[in-house]
């Protein structure tokens, strides 16, 4: 039986701007906020949204146990927008390692309700195997640093919106993934950033590719 609007959740975690004249990132985290309420925002029962001081380790467990716990919802998906580096992520409380993360949700016991997580922190793909340990059907990650969401979020997102097959969401985002990631690359060797020779946004879908908004 498919699943309807209004037996799914989409929980939206975001911190990435460390401050007022960090403008950079506040461009970013705003972009990407507004683009997946606007693109997504009709198609779940509700967005639970996590942002700037909500956006810890401890309210993420505790909106998945809250959304969990409702017998109407059926699916809860999760979008990641934090900074990452391997095997961790940066919540607005600190850093806490992907184990911690996998460990704190898994022990909620929510079963199948858990379908799917899109990450766009770096080494987001070093996180996927943890989220799928938490009881995620599916997981998307980075392979190294992130930095196509420029063309890689709309076109997913709205793929997944209308039905797509999830693996699908991700094909026409290959692409142009290479010259994003040529510019980025660019832009960290000019400026001498630590990351510039590890810029590498291609995502790893691992756990299962042929899930769809409404499965």
């Amino acid at each position: 039986m498919a699943i309807t609007r209004n037996e799914r959740v989409l929980i939206a975690i975001s911190h990435i701007a460390s401050g007022s004249n960090d403008y950079l990132y506040n461009f970013i985290e705003t972009s990407g906020r507004t683009t997946m309420e606007t693109v997504l925002g009709d198609d779940y029962e509700r967005i639970v949204r996590l942002y700037g001081a909500n956006a810890t380790l401890d309210r993420l467990v505790n909106a998945i146990q809250a959304q969990g716990a409702r017998t109407a919802i059926k699916r809860i998906d999760l979008i990641v927008m934090l900074h990452g580096s391997p095997g961790r992520l940066v919540f607005r409380d600190g850093t806490h390692t992907s184990m911690e993360v996998r460990d704190r949700i898994r022990a909620l016991n929510l079963g199948a309700k858990l379908r799917w997580v899109y990450s766009t922190a770096c080494y987001g793909n070093s996180h996927s195997a943890h989220f799928i340990a938490a009881g995620f059907n599916s997981a998307i990650g980075s392979r190294k640093v992130n930095a196509n969401a420029a063309v890689e979020f709309i076109p997913l997102l709205s793929l997944w919106q209308f039905g797509t097959k999830l693996s699908d969401c991700l094909a026409p985002t290959v692409p142009p993934t290479a010259a994003a990631d040529a510019l980025a690359r660019g832009f960290g060797q000019l400026t001498n950033k630590p990351w510039k020779n590890d810029v590498d946004s291609r995502k790893v879908l691992r756990g299962n590719r042929n899930l769809r908004i409404s499965t």
